[in-house]
């Protein structure tokens, strides 16, 4: 028997998310005032009204208690696709048509961080601090959907909140909700004064906070990371991104129990070690190939290859420069991704370490005895078919979603590796670019890439639940 969603729960919750959602932009309409743009802080009025009216109205409806998962999933579907069509308003205010402005708050609101906007430094504040902001939100929200809504089925995440499997998870959800919003306010106020320090300005260094944190990838600079005259000031903003790909919870664990023991979490470990290791391959590459001095094609390379890992999509090279090995292995970054539980996008370290253990899993079967009993396992746990099967499922949507999109791509004609990287920068929620992005690029292939941010973001299953007849269908069947 299947259970359809409850159109009043529905109702309730969006409105109760959509009137958050209209607290959180009073500050970018505060901003807009401090700095005398007023046409700005119009568009911000008139948002303000529409959340509002919608939302407070929504909110009064007498709806049951409780939340069912395909609920929770087609809430979070659907505030993840109104937040940026209502947020085009304030944003066509910087001269941008609406297919641009949706293609940027999409951008910003699956903090992926591709832009077909040009001349940054000549764009006002409040435009600047309004579509971080918006990667700030959008990362915290998909925080919060990982740990609260998905937690259940996970036997790594329990483990990460310290959760025994007699423990309610619905019942704590104000509790790991107020824990991960804590976090993520320290890291960003952590990540502002580290970047202010190395030498940035305070609205600078706040607003590549929230883009690093959120592992977002907005920056002021048409350039990214080469917009700043200090590389110390591009190291602390890469730092940042390093904290939002790991896991949110560990961060309790670190302070329960000592630091050092961040360095036994899986997660951790694998991190590192892609990181590493892709970053020496592109050290050799840019040293061989482009020429480059080793000292700058080191600092490059762990610069490019850790906002890549890390899902930020900040860049302190020119991607149009790096030919197509440097390419091909920041894809590999950009697809495996960060931590899940973090605020980072790709399919996730740890579905690829369940990939790699039921692979070893199955080499094992291949020389044991008959009658023998051999359990996938990882991090000392057993691994439960549930979770293997949805890790696979994931990546293989991953791959199927690339490769449809990509065809669109070479169907208009785009070069094939350049299309390929700009096409999972999007489902990864990267925002890297081979310069394929721009202003010019036909509408269908933008609200492609927007359909790749919002699968790659809501990692396919809510929005797969939102469209699935059954969800909203009431039928009864025999199993």
């Amino acid at each position: 028997m299947q259970k359809p969603v409850r159109i009043a729960v529905i109702g309730k919750y969006l409105g109760q998310l959509l009137t958050v959602l209209a607290i959180l932009m009073l500050l970018p309409l505060l901003v807009s005032l401090v700095f005398n743009e007023f046409e700005f802080t119009v568009r911000f009025v008139i948002v303000e009204i529409l959340l509002l009216s919608t939302g407070l109205p929504l909110m009064r409806i007498d709806a049951p208690a409780g939340l069912q998962t395909n609920e929770g999933l087609v809430i979070s579907a659907l505030v993840f696709m109104l937040s940026p069509l209502v947020m085009t308003l304030p944003v066509m205010g910087a001269g941008l048509g609406f297919v641009d402005a949706l293609f940027e708050t999409v951008s910003a609101f699956t903090t992926t961080g591709l832009s077909v906007v040009t001349d940054l430094q000549q764009q006002s504040r409040t435009f600047l601090f309004s579509r971080t902001y918006m990667q700030w939100i959008g990362g915290l929200g998909i925080v919060v959907l990982t740990i609260v809504l998905l937690l259940r089925p996970g036997i790594y995440l329990r483990k990460l909140v310290e959760l025994d499997e007699s423990e309610d998870i619905v019942g704590s959800t104000m509790l790991y909700a107020r824990r991960i919003l804590l976090i993520y306010m320290v890291l960003t106020v952590i990540s502002t004064v580290m970047i202010w320090m190395a030498g940035a300005n305070f609205f600078n260094a706040l607003t590549h906070a929230f883009s690093a944190v959120s592992t977002g990838g907005f920056s002021n600079f048409d350039n990214s990371l080469a917009g700043f005259d200090s590389s110390l000031v591009a190291v602390s903003v890469v730092a940042g991104c390093l904290f939002g790909a790991l896991p949110f919870m560990l961060y309790f664990r670190i302070r329960r129990y000592r630091f050092s023991m961040i360095f036994q979490d899986v997660q951790v470990r694998a991190i590192i070690f892609f990181i590493l290791g892709i970053g020496l391959l592109l050290t050799v590459v840019w040293v061989r190939e482009a020429q480059m001095p080793v000292a700058d094609a080191l600092y490059h390379a762990m610069l490019m290859t850790v906002s890549a890992q890390t899902t930020a999509g900040f860049a302190s090279l020119d991607l149009t420069q790096i030919g197509h090995q440097g390419l091909l292995l920041l894809m590999i970054a950009m697809f495996v991704g960060g931590a899940l539980g973090s605020t980072a996008g790709g399919i996730k370290l740890y579905r690829v370490l369940i990939f790699w253990r039921v692979l070893l899993h199955l080499l094992q079967k291949t020389t044991a005895t008959p009658h023998a009993v051999i359990e996938p396992h990882l991090a000392d746990k057993t691994l439960e078919m549930d979770e293997i099967n949805k890790a696979l499922l994931v990546i293989m949507l991953y791959f199927l979603a690339i490769f449809l999109s990509w065809f669109a791509f070479l169907f208009s004609g785009y070069e094939p590796v350049a299309s390929l990287f700009e096409v999972v920068s999007a489902a990864g929620t990267v925002g890297l670019s081979s310069g394929v992005v721009s202003v010019d690029l036909p509408v269908h292939l933008k609200l492609v890439l927007c359909l790749d941010m919002l699968l790659g973001r809501l990692e396919f299953i809510a929005l797969l639940v939102l469209v699935y007849p059954a969800t909203w269908i009431n039928r009864r069947f025999n199993v």
